[in-house]
C-alpha cells in the first residue's frame, strides 16, 4: 500500500490543469480553467479546474475530485495504479516504510472505491437496475442527479460483491471496510448490502468513505442499514453531500443541514444545493468544523414539522449553543419531510421557508414556554426541564451568560433564579428496604 503522505506528495507535485488539458479543452476562467465535461455529454460547459484548490468540480453531474480521481474515473484505472502512474511523471520514489496502519486504511479505500463503482454499474444495467430506478423515479430523483450523486443498485444475491473481491485478491479489504461479511456456517463471505439503492457517504473532496442502503423490492432487513465507522470513516466528522454542497455554502455562506439522505437528494434536486445531511442522530465539533472550513458562517435547520422535528431541535441545540454556531430552525407543515416538501413546493417554495427561519433559540422558547413570562409556575418548571440537556452542554462564559439572560427575559425570573434550577440535582431516590 502507499503511504499517506507519499499520496499527498504526489497531489501536492501534480499540475492538475495540465493533467486534465491533455482530456479536456480548457480555457482560462478567472482563477479557474473551464471546459465541457469529460464524464457526461454536454453542449454547454460546465467543467471547471480550480489550481488553487488542485481539483476539478463539473456543475452538470457534479463530479468532483483530485489528480488522482481524475485519472481513475477518465482512464478506468484503481486507485493505487493512478497514484503510481503520476508519482512517476512527477518523478516521486513511492517505495518506502509503511504505517500497518495506514496500509489497511489504503486497503479499505480500495475496497470502497470498488464497490463504489460496482453498485453504480449496477443501477444503470438495464435489467439489474430497474427495481431501484423505478424507487428512484418514484421520488423524483433525476438521472442527473442520481449520476450527481453516485448512488448505486446492491442486488439480492448473497455474495456478488463478495466475488468479485475475491477474484480481485481484495476479499480481506472487503472485510475490513464491512462491505461483506464472513458467513455464519461455512467458508466464505456474503455481502453486506443487498437488495438495496446505494447511496455513498462521501468525503469533501468527492472520495466514497462509507455507504447508506435503502431497502428497495424486499423486506428482508431495516429500511436503512448504513457502513459502520472504519479507518476512512468516522461519522462524526462527516456529513452527506458536502461534496455536492461545498461551492455553494462557500458562495453562499450557508448551510442547510436536514436529518436523512434522500431529503438532502431531494434539495439538490430542486435546486438547494447547500445542503447536507447527518449520517448520525447527534451533531458533533467534528460536524461543525467541516461547515466551517466550507465557510458556512449561518446554519438552517430544516426538519419536520411535528414531535419528531422538535425533538431534532432539542437535540441539535446543545453543541451548536455551545460552539456559539449562528443556527436559524425552518419547520416544515405538519405531515411533510424536507423531500416531500421540495418535490411539491419547489426551490421558491424551499427558498421562502428558508427565508422565514426563526432564530434558534428564539424558536425554542417559544415552542417549550408559548406563553412566556404569562406561564404558569408548573408550566415553566417543565419547561426548564426540557431545557435542561441543552444547557448542560454549554460551558461557563459569555455564551452561556447570554442565554441564561435571554431564558429569564422569557421566563419572566430572574438569570441567578434560572442558573440555580439548571444546576440543581435532586437527591437521589431511596432505594426500599431489603
Amino acid at each position: 500500500m502507499i503511504p499517506e503522505h507519499k499520496i499527498q506528495e504526489v497531489l501536492d507535485r501534480v499540475d492538475i490543469v495540465s493533467l486534465v488539458s491533455r482530456h479536456v479543452e480548457l480555457k482560462k476562467a478567472g482563477r479557474e480553467f473551464k471546459g465541457r465535461c469529460p464524464f457526461h455529454q454536454e453542449k454547454t460547459p460546465s467543467f471547471y479546474v480550480v489550481p488553487e484548490k488542485r481539483f476539478y468540480f463539473c456543475h452538470g453531474c457534479r463530479a468532483s475530485g483530485d489528480a488522482v480521481s481524475f485519472i481513475q474515473r477518465y482512464l478506468g484505472k484503481t486507485f493505487q495504479d493512478a497514484v503510481r502512474d503520476l508519482a512517476q511523471e512527477v518523478g516521486i520514489d513511492l517505495e518506502a516504510a509503511q504505517d500497518p496502519g495506514l496500509k489497511e486504511r489504503q486497503q479499505v479505500k480500495e475496497a470502497t472505491d470498488f464497490a463504489a463503482e460496482h453498485f453504480r454499474a449496477l443501477l444503470w444495467h438495464e435489467d439489474e437496475g430497474r427495481a431501484a430506478r423505478a424507487y428512484l423515479a418514484s421520488r423524483g430523483v433525476s438521472e442527473e442527479v442520481a449520476q450527481g450523486f453516485g448512488l448505486g443498485w446492491a442486488p439480492a444475491q448473497w455474495s456478488l460483491l463478495a466475488d468479485r473481491f475475491q477474484k480481485n485478491g481484495m476479499l480481506e479489504w472487503g472485510l475490513k471496510a464491512g462491505l461483506i461479511t464472513k458467513r455464519n456456517s461455512g467458508d466464505g463471505c456474503i455481502d453486506f448490502f443487498r437488495s438495496r439503492l446505494m447511496v455513498p457517504i462521501r468525503a469533501p473532496e468527492g472520495r466514497p468513505i462509507a455507504f447508506g442502503g435503502r431497502l428497495v423490492a424486499s423486506e428482508d432487513g431495516p429500511k436503512y442499514l448504513n457502513s459502520r465507522e472504519s479507518r476512512l470513516y468516522n461519522k462524526s466528522e462527516t456529513l452527506f453531500g458536502m461534496d455536492q454542497a461545498r461551492d455553494d455554502i462557500h458562495k453562499r455562506k450557508t448551510a442547510v443541514l436536514v436529518e436523512g439522505y434522500f431529503d438532502c437528494i431531494g434539495l439538490h434536486q430542486v435546486g438547494v444545493r447547500h445542503a447536507v445531511a447527518l449520517c448520525s442522530t447527534n451533531l458533533t465539533a467534528g460536524h461543525l468544523q467541516v461547515l466551517k472550513r466550507a465557510e458556512a458562517r449561518d446554519l438552517v435547520l430544516l426538519l419536520d414539522g411535528d414531535s419528531a422535528g422538535l425533538a431534532a431541535v432539542e437535540r441539535l441545540a446543545g453543541p451548536l449553543l455551545a460552539a456559539g454556531a449562528p443556527t436559524r430552525v425552518a419547520l416544515l407543515p405538519q405531515g411533510d419531510d424536507p423531500d416531500v416538501f421540495a418535490r411539491r413546493e419547489g426551490t421558491d417554495g424551499v427558498e421562502r421557508l428558508l427565508e422565514g427561519a426563526q432564530p434558534l433559540t428564539a424558536y425554542l422558547f417559544a415552542t417549550l414556554l408559548p406563553s412566556g413570562k404569562q406561564a404558569s409556575f408548573e408550566e415553566k418548571m417543565a419547561a426548564l426541564e426540557r431545557l435542561r440537556p441543552v444547557t448542560s452542554q454549554v460551558p461557563p462564559g459569555l455564551t452561556r451568560s447570554a442565554l441564561i439572560s435571554a431564558l429569564a427575559n422569557h421566563f419572566g425570573w430572574m438569570p441567578a433564579q434560572i442558573e440555580s434550577s439548571l444546576q440543581y440535582k435532586p437527591p437521589p431516590t431511596p432505594k426500599p428496604p431489603a
